[in-house]
């Protein structure tokens, strides 16, 4: 049975408020240069090619000095992504908040997107390091000109960041498919029509042969980015009727 994690001591980790520990000799390493080293590996060879010995190697330690200023290897993982993702920047973000959260969640998609590996990490706590507090901070501050309640907030900020994971994780699944499909993700849609037409061809699924048949699956030409903000604008589309309703609400209040 795996060692239970105390979040306490994870976010004392992540903000550095933890001294090395005593097992092992003392060195001159630091977190963050351990962090570094790790990310450089994933950024090279994906989540697969990171472990202790292997930044040891790189650093030129033994794998066990590494235990004395990071607990283990999920801890590692942790600060991997918390220092991967880094902050974002906000500066040429517009002001108006539809297209401000549409920012944040375009901002979110490409740093996704640039280092595919970040979709292989698990996640197994909510935001805690100083970067991705800023990232919550971020979204967050984006809807507070609005008439949502912070749970709204907080809710539309989850679903928000939910999505742009989803819509990542599947261009690379896509991607990482392509050497033996053959397909890129903009020939996918041409050929999943191809194969559904044969499936509703015996009108079993009326429904998703009117699909089929109006052609929504065949065209060829939607990026990954054209597929992420079309249904980004679904959610946004949602979130303003919420907002309408909050209106209401408060314009008959007593």
């Amino acid at each position: 049975m795996a060692a239970r994690r105390d979040p306490e001591h994870t976010a004392d980790l992540l903000w550095r408020r933890q001294r090395p520990g005593s097992r092992g000799p003392r060195g001159s390493l630091t977190v963050d240069q351990i962090v570094d080293t790790a990310v450089e590996l994933a950024d090279a060879e994906g989540m697969a090619g990171v472990t202790m010995g292997k930044v040891a190697k790189r650093l030129g330690v033994t794998t066990m000095s590494l235990y004395r200023y990071i607990p283990g290897k999920d801890d590692l993982v942790d600060l991997m992504f918390e220092q991967a993702t880094g902050r974002p920047e906000t500066t040429d973000w517009p002001t108006e908040w539809r297209a401000r959260v549409r920012a944040f969640s375009h901002a979110q998609y490409q740093v996704l997107m640039a280092r595919p590996w970040l979709l292989d990490v698990p996640i197994g706590t909510p935001p805690m390091g100083p970067n991705n507090v800023a990232w919550m901070e971020a979204g967050l501050s984006a809807m507070e000109p609005t008439p949502l309640t912070p749970e709204d907030r907080m809710g539309v900020l989850s679903v928000i960041s939910g999505y742009a994971l989803t819509e990542a994780r599947q261009a690379e699944v896509v991607r990482r498919a392509a050497p033996s499909t053959g397909l890129t993700y903009t020939e996918w849609g041409a050929a999943y029509h191809q194969v559904l037409a044969r499936v509703v061809e015996e009108g079993r699924y009326p429904a998703l042969s009117a699909i089929v048949e109006a052609g929504v699956f065949a065209d060829d030409r939607t990026t990954p980015e054209e597929e992420f903000f079309y249904g980004l604008d679904f959610i946004l589309d949602g979130v303003e009727a919420l907002m309408e309703k909050r209106r209401a609400a408060q314009g008959s209040a007593p």
